[in-house]
């Protein structure tokens, strides 16, 4: 039966996680009408027992890992809801910011797409707001400083705030905004899939809002295996060639070569002089960078 929100989320072996999200959506009371749904990639952890024992949940079990935005237009598609909420496992949810994001879209038709303020555990804001510019990734410092901006814009806002875009652990979409022929572009296998999603919303012309009243936790940290720093760069240099094209892309891959190895060779050297464990994670995650960051 169609709901009013379609909740979303995928899992690769997160049980611990999942068991907290699933314990929330059972105990949840709301004034808009939801379903929850499982896409499982795959785990073996005792995710897929745990999800068939409760019945509440919709589990969709694919079988193998086919990556995060695939597997998410899956669960789309497997849907019937007037909005559909994307989230990780990983996010602490509270009753109240949902509330109010639905209250939102409905008050505000014209709308396609909204997200709250998104923290750390410790209160520290998420980069969690996309802006259309080249001139940040040719020029990374630009990008940080704008960041820095956006996040204590959304920190101290107390009104809905437009921006260019959404991305990261979580975001509500009307249905009939998402862009065909899916939510995601399926030729990201994971990282930046979300981020073409809101250059293409942008390009759309659909609005976007991240309410700042509206907060939510995720508790989230990037992996830094050789196979998810591979994985984040060339889906950078994936995202730049679809949608600045192959020049620009390969322009800003020889930039970040450059970077990589001076920070590489930066952190080499002070973790001679240091037993850090900050400085030596630096350096581990600039080495697998310069191993396995490639272009395509």
């Amino acid at each position: 039966m169609p709901v009013d929100i379609a909740f979303i989320t995928v899992n690769y072996n997160t049980l611990p996680w999942l068991m907290r999200l699933a314990d929330f959506f059972r105990d949840l009371a709301v004034p808009f009408s939801f379903s929850f749904h499982v896409v499982d990639n795959g785990s073996r952890d005792g995710s897929q027992e745990f999800l068939r024992a409760r019945r509440e949940i919709h589990l969709l079990e694919v079988g193998e890992n086919i990556g995060y935005g695939c597997a998410i237009n899956r669960g789309v598609s497997a849907t019937a809801s007037t909005y559909v909420c994307v989230l990780n496992t990983d996010v602490i949810l509270n009753r109240e910011a949902l509330v109010a994001l639905w209250r939102f879209l409905e008050a505000r038709p014209e709308v396609g797409i909204c997200a709250p303020r998104i923290t750390y555990e410790d209160g520290r804001d998420q980069g969690m707001v996309f802006r259309r510019s080249l001139f940040s990734h040719y020029v990374p410092g630009y990008a940080k400083v704008r960041a820095r901006w956006v996040k204590r814009e959304i920190s101290g806002g107390t009104a809905p705030l437009r921006v260019d875009g959404v991305q990261g652990a979580f975001f509500l979409v009307r249905r009939s905004s998402i862009p065909p022929p899916s939510l995601f572009d399926e030729d990201f296998f994971f990282f930046h899939e979300d981020t073409a999603l809101a250059h293409k919303l942008k390009d759309g012309g659909i609005p976007c809002f991240v309410l700042p009243t509206a907060t939510i936790i995720h508790a989230g940290g990037q992996s830094r295996s050789a196979e998810s720093v591979a994985l984040f760069y060339s889906s950078k240099y994936l995202y730049l060639k679809k949608f600045y094209g192959p020049r620009h892309a390969r322009a800003i891959y020889l930039l970040d070569r450059a970077r990589i190895l001076r920070k590489w060779f930066l952190y080499s050297l002070l973790s001679l002089g240091t037993t850090s464990e900050l400085i030596r994670s630096k350096q581990r995650y600039y080495g697998r960078a310069w191993s396995t960051a490639r272009w395509r």
